[in-house]
C-alpha cells in the first residue's frame, strides 16, 4: 500500500526548544497506516508556547481511499464526557444550578429507582465514576423499537434499574451510563437541550474552537466528506459518516452526556489550552481556577480518576510509562485520546478513525501508549 504521510510540524507561536525530533512521531503515524492500526490520524501537541500538528494516512479507506487532512472532522466518542458534559456541568456548578453533592433522589421520580440505592448518588459519584453502575449495557436494541418521544425516559428507568455493581462511594468502574445520566439532569437543571448548551458553554471558554467541536455535524452543515468515516455498523448495516458511531446515543437521536461529540484535533487542542490556562490562574467566562481545580484535583479513596477525566493507571498505562501520575486525559472508542500534563504545561491529542471499516481492529490499543511514550521523549530531549 502506497503510504501517505503529510507534514505537520507547524508552529503557531514562538516555542523555546521546539519539535526538532517531531520526525519520529510522523514516522511512527506513518508505520502505524501501513500495519492498518487505522487508516489515518491527525495529532496535535501544544508545548512550551507552541502548538504542532501531525497529518498522517487516509481520511477515508472505502468506497475509496481519500487522503487525509488536518480539517479532517472525527468522532470523538467518549472524549465528549471530559470536553462537552464535564464542562457543562463546570458551568451549571458555577451558576448555582447544580452541585456536586446533588443526588438523583432530588431529580427523578420515586417509580424510576427500582434499585433504590441510587437514589443516593450525586453528581459527584457520576463524574467520579464511583456511582455503583455497570459499564455498559447494549440498551439501543430494544430503544430502537421504542417511540423516539419516549426513548429517553426508557433509558433513565433502564439504567436505574440496574443491580448494583458495588455500593455506590465504595469502589469505581469506568461507566458510560453514568454520564447518560448526567447528560438528561443537565437538561433538567438548566432547561435547555444539549447542543444550546454546549453553544454557549464553548462561547464563553474556547469561542476560537466554535464549529470545530459539535454535535450532529451533517444537521449543522458540514460536508460529508471532511468527516472521517467510522464502521461498516453491523447493527444499522450502513457506513457511518457523520453520524454518531455510540448505538446508545443514536438512538437517542445523536446527542448525549457519554458521545457525539466530532471534533477536529485543531478544536480539541484548543479548549485544553484554554482549561490549561485556566488552571494556571486566568478564569475565561464562568470557569474559575478553583472550581477547575477541584474537578482536576479530586481523588477518589477507591480510585484514581478526576471529576471528568481519567488519570494514567495500572502497570501499562494507556498514556504510556512516561506521562506523570498526576496527568488528566481521556479516551474514545473510535480511537481517540488526549493527555495533558497542567504542570508541565503538555497537551496532546492523537484522532484517528481506527474503527474504520470495523470495530474488530484492535491493533489501536498497543499503539496508543507507543505514541504518548515516544511523544514525551521526544519533547524531552
Amino acid at each position: 500500500m502506497k503510504l501517505e504521510v503529510k507534514g505537520g510540524l507547524e508552529a503557531r507561536s514562538p516555542t523555546k526548544r521546539g519539535l526538532s525530533q517531531g520526525a519520529r512521531l510522523l514516522k511512527l503515524l506513518g508505520e502505524a497506516v501501513a500495519r492498518g492500526v487505522f487508516p489515518g490520524a491527525v495529532a496535535a501537541i501544544h508545548f512550551q508556547g507552541g502548538d504542532y500538528f501531525f497529518t498522517a494516512g487516509f481520511r477515508a479507506l472505502i468506497p475509496q481511499r481519500e487522503l487525509n487532512e488536518e480539517e479532517t472532522l472525527y468522532d470523538l466518542a467518549s472524549l465528549t464526557k471530559p470536553l462537552f458534559t464535564t464542562l457543562v456541568t463546570l458551568k451549571l456548578v458555577s451558576q448555582g444550578r447544580l452541585s456536586l453533592e446533588t443526588r438523583l433522589g432530588e431529580l427523578y421520580p420515586e417509580e424510576f429507582f427500582r434499585e433504590k440505592a441510587y437514589r443516593g448518588v450525586t453528581v459527584r459519584d457520576l463524574l467520579a465514576h464511583s456511582a455503583g453502575l455497570p459499564a455498559w449495557r447494549p440498551y439501543f436494541r430494544d430503544l430502537a423499537r421504542v417511540p423516539s418521544g419516549q426513548r429517553r425516559a426508557a433509558l433513565l428507568q433502564a439504567i436505574l434499574s440496574e443491580p448494583l455493581v458495588y455500593p455506590p462511594r465504595k469502589g469505581e468502574l469506568y461507566s458510560d451510563l453514568g454520564f447518560f445520566l448526567l447528560g438528561d439532569l443537565l437538561e433538567r437543571r438548566s432547561g435547555r437541550d444539549l447542543e444550546d448548551l454546549w453553544a454557549e458553554t464553548l462561547s464563553e471558554v474556547a469561542p476560537e474552537a466554535a464549529g470545530e467541536l459539535l454535535f450532529r455535524p451533517l444537521q449543522r452543515g458540514l460536508p460529508r466528506e471532511r468527516i472521517a468515516p467510522t464502521e461498516i455498523c453491523p447493527f444499522r448495516r450502513r457506513l457511518l459518516r457523520g453520524e454518531v458511531h455510540d448505538e446508545n446515543t443514536w438512538v437517542l437521536g445523536g446527542v448525549s452526556g457519554a458521545a457525539g461529540l466530532f471534533g477536529t484535533a485543531r478544536g480539541v487542542l484548543t479548549l485544553l489550552k484554554a482549561l490549561l490556562e485556566v488552571y494556571h490562574g486566568r478564569p475565561r467566562g464562568f470557569l474559575s481556577p478553583d472550581l477547575l481545580r477541584t474537578f482536576w484535583n479530586h481523588r477518589h479513596p477507591y480510585g484514581v480518576r478526576a471529576l471528568g477525566f481519567d488519570r494514567p493507571s495500572g502497570p501499562s498505562p494507556s498514556a504510556g510509562p512516561f506521562f506523570p501520575r498526576s496527568a488528566l486525559g481521556h479516551l474514545g472508542y473510535t480511537g481517540c485520546a488526549f493527555w495533558l500534563a497542567p504542570q508541565e504545561g503538555l497537551l496532546a491529542v492523537l484522532l484517528t478513525n481506527r474503527v474504520h471499516p470495523t470495530r474488530k481492529n484492535r491493533l489501536f490499543q498497543g499503539f496508543r501508549a507507543r505514541f504518548f511514550s515516544e511523544l514525551w521523549q521526544v519533547l524531552r530531549r
